[in-house]
């Protein structure tokens, strides 16, 4: 079965935390290397389309 956006937005959060506290080159207030920024968009996309979806319901 295929997983809910909740969880793959829950997902997606949880591999962004884990890449950034093990990359020394990401952080909040300094730029993201390639594989930061690609995790942090997909899970941006994904809690956008999570949000968009309860405001609809």
């Amino acid at each position: 079965m295929a997983d809910s956006l909740y969880d793959r937005y829950m997902k997606a959060a949880a591999a962004y935390r884990a890449h950034a506290s093990a990359c020394g080159r990401c952080s909040p207030t300094v730029a993201r290397c390639t594989a930061g920024r690609e995790l942090h968009e997909l899970f941006v996309r994904l809690q956008d389309a999570y949000l968009a979806r309860l405001r609809r319901s």
